[in-house]
């Protein structure tokens, strides 16, 4: 492996830390230049017991939700612009249902929330014989921005990051992001660093409920990312870290629990998120007969968040994730592959619902890679488990289970 070749990836890989996540990061992180992808992910979670009890943000009656299920359907494709730059652009579709018992009456009922994800257009240049990376990325407001009482009981249960399903279909609105990456090697280290500016749209939903908001009618500020990272080769084998952290701007949080394109909504109060710092270290091993053997680690702390100057106890959190992945070579063009995953979400204490709760789980896949000449298939399943906790009610078991395909072409 030649050090420019652990340069540019890890230039590659910092210049995505920049980036506002997406729901097809995993896909898109294999796609190299002229490429596309298309995959499908079936998922369901089962809630032990009689369910989790959830609180209706709207005065109704409180929900028991016992399960719920989830179909993806992730797209993206990668050209590029001339010599020395790449255009991207990804979007997923999704179609989530979750079953609930009413509180009082035990009436079984059935919440949906289906649509396209918003269209984010990417651009990078590489420069100066890659040391320097430019970014520049757009989001198409082609998803949802409004939600009535239904859709939003379906976000709620969807998007708890316990779970780890994959993004519910909503939009944000017109959004952007200007990122600038300087990469170089020192000591046999490939460096990089990295900060963007992200000017975010006018609907966040899951942003407000994932960070304990007690309305979703959250008109989030912009944000600055920035981004460190180091790579290097230990004998046969290959280390990277990176931390990452992201600084929010004034938030307003507006009168509502079903949110609307309105203008003429009250103010409620000025939110401001505290900042998240994220740590990711990875080491790939030259292990024999294996293909790939990546141990992996990332942890996330959330700062409290305040409202109107005023800090709110109860809403930090740490989210630790890690796992090992490995690829097994049957035959030249076939490959099997595995990663065994696990989570420690300490959630937030500030009310019992499903999308601040804390989590203690892990997941097992399995699947298979084939490549027929410049199309790779991936078959996959998978199947999860945990406990979830909560500040003051009970805690509860859940399984789940994936199965899905994955579908790349480089051209």
């Amino acid at each position: 492996m030649s050090a420019m070749s652990v340069h540019m990836r890890l230039a590659s890989l910092a210049a995505m830390a920049t980036l506002v996540a997406s729901p097809l990061a995993a896909q898109d992180r294999l796609l190299g230049l002229r490429a596309a992808g298309a995959g499908v992910t079936a998922e369901g979670i089962w809630l032990g017991g009689n369910g989790v009890l959830q609180p209706s943000l709207l005065g109704g009656d409180s929900l028991r939700i016992t399960r719920m299920t989830q179909l993806s359907v992730p797209i993206t494709a990668v050209t590029p612009l001339g010599g020395t730059w790449t255009l991207d652009a990804t979007t997923v579709y999704g179609t989530g249902s979750v079953t609930a018992e009413g509180a009082r009456d035990a009436r079984r009922t059935t919440s949906t929330i289906s649509g396209l994800s918003d269209v984010r257009l990417r651009a990078t240049g590489r420069l100066f014989d890659e040391a320097l990376l430019l970014t520049a990325g757009a989001n198409l407001p082609t998803g949802r921005t409004e939600l009535d009482a239904e859709q939003l009981t379906a976000l709620r249960a969807l998007a708890a990051p316990a779970f780890a399903l994959m993004a519910p279909p909503v939009g944000q609105g017109p959004s952007g992001t200007l990122g600038v990456l300087l990469a170089r090697e020192a000591g046999g280290w490939a460096l990089a660093g990295g900060v963007a500016y992200e000017i975010r749209g006018q609907f966040a939903p899951v942003a407000a409920l994932v960070a304990g908001a007690p309305s979703i009618d959250f008109r989030p500020g912009n944000v600055i990312h920035a981004s460190l990272g180091a790579d290097r080769l230990l004998g046969r084998h290959r280390v990277s870290a990176a931390f990452s952290a992201d600084v929010y701007a004034q938030d307003r949080l507006r009168a509502g629990s079903v949110a609307d394109a309105s203008q003429d909504a009250i103010t409620l109060a000025e939110v401001k998120l505290g900042p998240v710092f994220t740590t990711d270290l990875q080491l790939q091993l030259a292990a024999p007969r294996l293909r790939e053997l990546v141990l992996w680690g990332t942890n996330r702390w959330r700062a409290p968040f305040s409202r109107d100057g005023v800090r709110i106890d109860g809403s930090s959190g740490n989210y630790l994730d890690g796992g090992l992945r490995a690829s097994l070579p049957v035959t030249r063009r076939t490959d099997l592959f595995t990663a065994i995953d696990g989570r420690w979400h300490t959630g937030l204490d500030l009310d019992d619902a499903l999308t601040t709760a804390g989590v203690a789980g892990g997941a097992l896949t399995l699947g298979v890679s084939q490549t027929l000449g410049h199309v790779t298939v991936q078959p996959f399943v998978r199947g999860q488990a945990g406990q979830l906790r909560f500040t003051r009610a009970d805690g509860a078991s859940y399984t789940g289970g994936a199965a899905g395909l994955t579908i790349l072409t480089r051209f």
